[in-house]
Order: C-alpha cells, then sequence, then structure tokens
C-alpha cells in the first residue's frame, strides 16, 4: 500500500498535447513548435555556434592531436576537413527541425517506426551522460585550478588517500563532486530562463580566448617557433593513419550535434536561415576554437621546455606565473563548461528520457538523473591522457554515424524532404511500419556497425589484435558509418517497399501543418476513430 501511493506520487501528469489533443504519442513538450512560437533569428543559430563552438573539449581534441604527433598545420588540416564534413549533417538536420518543428525522439519516428524510434533516443541518450560525465570532471579540474591558485598549498593540505590506478586524487574528486553539485541548481532552472548565462559565455569567451592566443604567441617569442614543430607519429602508426583518426575525433565532440540540431533549430522562424547560418558559423567558430588549442599546446613545449606538448588547457594554466591569471582563466573555463553540459547534454537527455517515460519523466528530472549516472562513468578515466580522449571520441561515432546516415536518407533522399507531420504521432499510421518498428533501419544499423566494432575492441582492450583492414576502417569510422548505413536503408527500403502513402506522392492531408502555421489543433472525429480501428484491423 506505501509502496503504491509513493508510485503515484512519482508518477506525473504530461502537459497536454495542443496540436493533438488526447493523443498517447505526444505531449505538450513533444508537440511540433508552432511558427507563433518561434523567436531564433538567423543570427541567433548563428550565435549559438559562438557561444557551444568555445568549449574546453574542442580545445583538449585539438591539443590531443599534437600529442600525438601531427605538426600544428596537419592537425589543423584535420580539424578544418572533420568539421566540414560534420557541419553537412548538423545543418541538414537543423533545416529539418526548423521547417517541421519537430524534436529529435519525433524526427527519428519517420525511418525508426514509433517504438524504434526510442532505441535510436536511447543510443543518444547514453551518449550524453559519458559527456556530461566528461563535463563535469573538466569543471572539477577548473574548480581545482581555482582553489589552488587562491591556496598554493592545497595538495599538501588535501593528502591523497587514492591509488594512482584511480586516475585521480582525492583533492580532485573532491573539486569534481563541488562543480557537480554547484551545477545541481541550475539544472532546476528551466532552460530558456537560463538564457543570460548563454548570453555571457557568448562575449566572454571569446575575449578570453582571444587573450588566450596572444599570451602564447608572445611567450613563445612569435609564431615561428609554435608552428615549425615536426610531425612525430611514434609507436609504429603511419602519419596517413594518425591524420585520418584525427578526422574523425575533429568529427567526435560535434557528432551528436549532427543527430539533434533539430532540437535547437525548431525554434527558428527560418528553415534557410538556420541552414545558412550554420554552414558559414559551425566551421568557423569550431576552427577558430582548435587553432587555440593547437597553439596552447604547440607553444607549451617551447614555452616551458617539456618533451611532450600539454594536451590539457587545464595543464599549461596550472603552470601560470600568474596566480591571478590562473584563477580567472579557470573561472571562465569552468563557466563556459557549466553552460555546455546543461545546453548540450543534460536539457538532452531530459528530453530524450521523457520520450521514453513521460509518465515517470520530465525534461527537469530527466537533467537530475543525467547528473547522477555521469558520475557513474568515472569520466575522469577518459581525461587521464590524451590517447583516452581521442579513443572516446572515436568509440560512440561507430553508432552515432549510422544513424545519422539513416536520418539524412530517410528525409533527403527517400521521402525528398517531406513528412506527414499528424502520422508521426499516430498509433498504426503511415510510420508504425511492423508493430512500431521499421526493419530497415534497424537491420542498415546493426551491418553497419559491425566494420567499426573490431576497432572498438581494440582500443578497449589493446591485447587484441585485429588486421590492419580494420583497423583502417575505424579511423573512419563515423564517415564510414555514415555512408554504409545510409545506402544499406535506402537498398532495404527499396527492395522492401515502405508503405507508399508516407512518401509525398502517396500522401493524404497532414492536418497537423495548420497547427505550424495557425496554432489550429488538430479535432479528432467519428471518422477517424472509425479510420483508426480499420488500421489495427
Amino acid at each position: 500500500m506505501v509502496s503504491r501511493k509513493f508510485t503515484r506520487g512519482l508518477a506525473l501528469q504530461p502537459r497536454p498535447s495542443e496540436c493533438l489533443p488526447g493523443n498517447d504519442f505526444s505531449n505538450g513538450d513533444m508537440d511540433p513548435v508552432p511558427m507563433a512560437r518561434r523567436t531564433w533569428n538567423w543570427y541567433s543559430v548563428g550565435g549559438f555556434w559562438i557561444s557551444e563552438g568555445f568549449q574546453i573539449p574542442i580545445l583538449q581534441m585539438a591539443g590531443s592531436l599534437i600529442a600525438n604527433g601531427l605538426s600544428p598545420g596537419m592537425a589543423m588540416g584535420a580539424i578544418v576537413l572533420g568539421t566540414c564534413l560534420v557541419m553537412i549533417p548538423c545543418a541538414l538536420t537543423g533545416y529539418v527541425g526548423a521547417k517541421t518543428g519537430l524534436n529529435y525522439p519525433v524526427m527519428n519516428r519517420a525511418c525508426w517506426g514509433l517504438q524504434g524510434s526510442k532505441f535510436a533516443v536511447a543510443v543518444r541518450g547514453v551518449v550524453a551522460i559519458f559527456w556530461c560525465g566528461v563535463q563535469f570532471s573538466t569543471g572539477g579540474s577548473c574548480i581545482y585550478q581555482m582553489l589552488r591558485a587562491i591556496s598554493p598549498s592545497l595538495d599538501s593540505a588535501v593528502p591523497n588517500r587514492l591509488p594512482e590506478s584511480a586516475n585521480i586524487t582525492s583533492v580532485n574528486l573532491l573539486c569534481f563532486f563541488l562543480f557537480w553539485i554547484i551545477s545541481l541548481p541550475f539544472l532546476y532552472i528551466n532552460v530558456s530562463k537560463l538564457r543570460w548565462l548563454f548570453l555571457v559565455k557568448m562575449v566572454m569567451m571569446p575575449i578570453g580566448g582571444l587573450a588566450l592566443f596572444i599570451w602564447s604567441v608572445v611567450m613563445a617569442r612569435g609564431f615561428g617557433p609554435i608552428f615549425s614543430q615536426p610531425t612525430r607519429v611514434t609507436g609504429g602508426q603511419t602519419v596517413a593513419f594518425v591524420f585520418f583518426s584525427a578526422i574523425t575525433s575533429a568529427i567526435g565532440p560535434q557528432a551528436t550535434f549532427a543527430l539533434n540540431m533539430g532540437d535547437f533549430c525548431r525554434y527558428a522562424k527560418s528553415p534557410r536561415g538556420a541552414l545558412w547560418s550554420q554552414v558559414i558559423m559551425m566551421p568557423v567558430c569550431i576552427t577558430l576554437t582548435a587553432f587555440l588549442g593547437v597553439t596552447l599546446a604547440s607553444a607549451s613545449t617551447v614555452i616551458y621546455n617539456v618533451d611532450a606538448p600539454l594536451w590539457n588547457p587545464l595543464d599549461v594554466i596550472a603552470r601560470f606565473d600568474s596566480r591571478a591569471a590562473a584563477f580567472f582563466v579557470s573561472f571562465m573555463f569552468a563557466f563556459a563548461t557549466l553552460c555546455t553540459n546543461i545546453a548540450g547534454n543534460t536539457v538532452a537527455f531530459g528530453n530524450d528520457l521523457m520520450a521514453l517515460t513521460p509518465k515517470w519523466v520530465d525534461v527537469r528530472r530527466g537533467q537530475f538523473v543525467c547528473a547522477v549516472l555521469a558520475v557513474c562513468t568515472t569520466p575522469w578515466n577518459i581525461l587521464a591522457s590524451s590517447a583516452n580522449f581521442l579513443h572516446f571520441l572515436h568509440g560512440y561515432s561507430v553508432f552515432l554515424g549510422p544513424m545519422c546516415g539513416i536520418m539524412l536518407c530517410d528525409y533527403w533522399v527517400l521521402r525528398g524532404r517531406y513528412l506527414n507531420i499528424e502520422q508521426l504521432y499516430t498509433r498504426h499510421g503511415f510510420y508504425w511500419y511492423t508493430k512500431g518498428w521499421n526493419f530497415r533501419a534497424a537491420a542498415a544499423f546493426l551491418i553497419a556497425i559491425v566494420p567499426g566494432l573490431p576497432g572498438l575492441a581494440s582500443n578497449v582492450n589493446h591485447d587484441v589484435d585485429i588486421p590492419e583492414g580494420f583497423q583502417n576502417l575505424y579511423t573512419m569510422n563515423w564517415l564510414v558509418g555514415v555512408v554504409i548505413a545510409g545506402a544499406l536503408y535506402y537498398g532495404f527500403s527499396v527492395i522492401f517497399k515502405i508503405p507508399a502513402e508516407s512518401l509525398i506522392e502517396g500522401s493524404r492531408e497532414d492536418r497537423a501543418r495548420d497547427w505550424l502555421l495557425t496554432g489550429t489543433p488538430v479535432v479528432y472525429g467519428v471518422e477517424e476513430v472509425q479510420e483508426e480501428k480499420d488500421l489495427k484491423e
């Protein structure tokens, strides 16, 4: 009796759908966003990338490429190529979100089915948990540098009780949980009310980044010593292998946005504006941030006369002579990490979990669940070395690449840019397929991840020996996954034809489009109820 009352107390009453009242597959948060409620202009989308593009993981990724042996020029070449590649699906999925007003969980129903889309949502949710943990760990390191700037004797004041194999010290673990606790109140506040945070970040981070860039060039006595460093690939790897691997590493931090930019662009007024602002601003902002990361890592060998580049910018901050500079730069990075973690990870996971269990979880609860699960990933192990961080970026790309290929093929090739929005919320409708699953997408995904699995196993366990061909495939696993999954999905859809009515030439009226333009809800009458019964039979 007590447990029953407890579970009833936990149950939520989701905000009812305004577009399709009484629909089991929609609620107020899953509805498409009507035009009247869209407030993002083209420069709002561009501003998103100014804010999101400057983040520590991109600096760490760029520095890792230098630490992995690439010259600054080759590292920047790989970053530009990788960023341009991932920009294409980011812009295309953002366009779909702006055109239809749909978020990622609903958009996926077209290619995966109303039930199968939950699998795609769960995969992205798992990646968000790991990234959330990485950001918490990074924020904890920022707190550590701030406290160390205030009290240089911090390490001796908090003696280490953890073994070396833990990859974290007692004081760093304490700082990790301190940043974690600081983040929790911000998860409670609706993200729309935190807009001022992102505006501050959008102004502060480029200024701080420019100051760091000038400092590194001056301290290294010009560009020559920084950018004249040669490629030093070790471990028996070829330069080509490391270069193509670097392209995938550059794709990694933005691979989730290639799937879910619709979550942000659904608030854009113009699909074309959302498309072109991303085409321009995303590669520019990320390339500039990566250029700073390459400069810091390469300059560190000159400034501090160290053998191995300092790939993590926080390691550079730790060597600052000025304690005040170390404090304020660390504070700037901590602030940026907090904003990035909320916008890019906890809110995304909250949306995903809400789509899976709307009765028990809303976005706010989902954010707190993400924060708790992120601790369980022990993210400090991921950031223990540049190699570990690059393995992390490569690992999840094995799964996100195929999902991206299926989404792009479904909307842009197979359906000719047409979706029946009403049917995306309709049980036994166009996108119900077989018991809510589209086996074509599932088969394409499972086959497309196979080439990357041997390389993933080898990265997880270095004792696993795999053929050179699989190693080479793994270096470009995201792009390979996109191409293979997209081609297979198209082939399966041609051989095992999808329902003709879900295509534009066989479509019926989409009454949900009136909701997008005028806010008029879809009202189901006697004819619609009888039609659904006929479909079930």
